[in-house]
Formats: C-alpha cells, sequence, structure tokens
C-alpha cells in the first residue's frame, strides 16, 4: 500500500483529463487518470490515500453516481466534482454526497488546487480517525460479556454496592472485573474509560452504537 497521497483524475474527456493531471503534478501530487467511473472503481485500493476529482456527465456512472458507489461501499476518499452544467438539483445532491466541493468548468488554476489541498488534508484526518477507532475497538473487544456488564454500570455511574447488588455478585468480583476493564482498556481511571467509551461510540446508558463487544 503506498502512503504517497494520489489524485484520482476521472473524465472521459482526454484533454480535459489530461489538464487536471497536469495541474496537479504541478503541485507535486501522484495523479492517475481514468476515462470512466467503472475504470477507477474496478482497480481502485481503498487502502491508498488520496482524492477523487471527477466529472459529472461521463458515460456510465456519472460523477455523482459514482459519489453514491463509493459511500455504498464505505469508501471514505474524498471526492471533488467538476461539471459544465452545474444546476442547484445536481450541486445539493453532489454536497449531501460529501463532496468537497462541486467547481464549475472552466475552473480557476487557484480553485483547484485548494480543493486538492483541503481534500488530502480530510483523507488524511479521517483515515487518522480511522485508525484510532480500530485501536479503540480492538481493546473493548477484549472484554467478556461480565466485564461489558460492569462497564455498562460504570458509564451510568454506579459505586460498586450497587453494581454488585444489581448484578448479584460480590463486591469482590465487582472490583476485579473493573480491574480487568482497566487493563484490558488501557485506561487509569473512570474519566480516561468514559472518554474512550465516548471515543468508540457508546450512548449514556453503555450500549455501543458502532460496534457490539462481544466476549465470553
Amino acid at each position: 500500500m503506498s502512503e504517497q497521497p494520489t489524485v484520482f483524475v476521472i473524465d472521459d474527456d482526454g484533454p480535459a483529463r489530461d489538464s487536471v493531471c497536469l495541474l496537479v503534478r504541478s503541485m507535486g501530487i501522484r495523479a492517475l487518470a481514468f476515462e470512466s467511473a467503472e475504470q477507477f472503481l474496478q482497480g481502485f485500493d481503498s487502502g491508498c490515500p488520496g482524492c477523487v476529482i471527477t466529472d459529472v456527465r461521463m458515460p456510465g456512472l456519472s460523477g455523482v453516481q459514482l459519489q453514491e458507489v463509493l459511500l455504498e461501499k464505505s469508501i471514505g476518499i474524498p471526492v471533488i466534482v467538476l461539471t459544465g452544467y452545474a444546476s442547484t438539483p445536481l450541486t445539493v445532491r453532489a454536497m449531501k454526497n460529501g463532496a468537497v466541493t462541486l467547481l464549475d468548468k472552466p475552473y480557476q488554476d487557484n480553485d483547484l488546487w485548494d480543493a486538492v489541498r483541503n481534500a488530502l488534508t480530510r483523507d488524511a484526518t479521517y483515515r487518522q480517525r480511522s485508525v484510532r477507532m480500530r485501536e479503540i475497538r480492538e481493546r473493548l473487544d477484549r472484554l467478556t460479556s461480565k466485564e461489558v456488564s460492569v462497564l455498562n454500570l460504570i458509564l451510568k455511574g454506579r459505586p460498586n454496592k450497587l453494581m454488585a447488588a444489581e448484578l448479584k455478585v460480590s463486591e469482590r468480583t465487582v472490583e476485579n472485573r473493573r480491574r480487568e476493564i482497566f487493563q484490558k482498556s488501557e485506561t487509569n481511571s473512570v474519566a480516561e474509560l468514559v472518554r474512550l467509551a465516548i471515543e468508540a461510540g457508546w450512548d449514556d446508558a453503555g450500549e455501543a452504537r458502532d460496534s457490539e463487544i462481544v466476549g465470553d
């Protein structure tokens, strides 16, 4: 997997495609050209950092339809949309799909430069966040179902005595499970544990929204 950001340029118009690639390369950034969205999707590695610059009107999938395919596949690469036929519905649809921006053709070089820089910054932030979320989930996935029950009650602010009564176990058992939770989650305080749980997407009741914690 390449760590060098790549700008994927998709346009069925050869001269327009080449012009965008030339501009991107003048920024010292790698650019790859594709004649269609289908050609791009066929060889795209979602692990490659970068962004997409796509025209709207193309044979086969349009630029906006490409956005929607990427969303369906949970591929978070930022997309810059270029069009010579801007309309309010098109703009709204592209932006709702998460486009970095929609630029009218002919665009100003500075506008495209700014859009590319913005897109690459957004992509780097997204990937860092994804790595962080994987690390957090790996920690929480270490917990057994009994430890998750204790964690849920910790997040509700229950003291050990009430936890023991609710779970019908001894306070010593609760203390042991708390110790395991801190060790496995690599946290040292309740405040740190709560921050970790919030970052993982748990609600106030301590129920995971984005992933299920399973254990023996």
